[in-house]
């Protein structure tokens, strides 16, 4: 064993000594608060993380749903506008001297709702 005052001792003291424990307390302390809040906001931050992750499933299948619906719709909109095409083309078919008349500028288009874009008709064609 080291004798009382071996020279380990000896140096090991006159650092503590050095030290104020009032100050060491203080950072200590300090520490623990700073601990402390830590853990608060990594709660609070994990609380976050929880609820967002759960908020974005829910948004997205949202948005999923949202989605189909839309391309649903375009998809029954294409089917009605084929249809109309189609429609539009048996009747100029079957009428075709009421798609052959030009409209005169000062009139309202007599078939507004058949007008096509080979009208000279002035005013705006529905769906062109």
């Amino acid at each position: 064993m080291d004798p009382p005052d071996s020279a380990s001792r000896v140096f090991c003291s006159r650092i503590l000594s050095m030290v104020n424990t009032d100050d060491v307390n203080a950072i200590i302390l300090a520490q623990k608060n700073m601990l402390d809040r830590f853990e608060k906001t990594n709660e609070m931050l994990l609380n976050f993380n929880n609820l967002s992750s759960a908020r974005l499933q829910q948004m997205s299948e949202r948005f999923l749903h949202h989605t189909r619906t839309l391309v649903e719709m375009k998809r029954d909109l294409d089917s009605i506008f084929r249809r109309i095409r189609t429609l539009k083309g048996k009747l100029a078919r079957q009428h075709p001297e009421a798609f052959s008349r030009k409209c005169h500028p000062g009139l309202l288009c007599p078939m507004p709702g058949l007008c096509t874009r080979r009208c000279q008709c002035p005013y705006p064609r529905p769906g062109f």
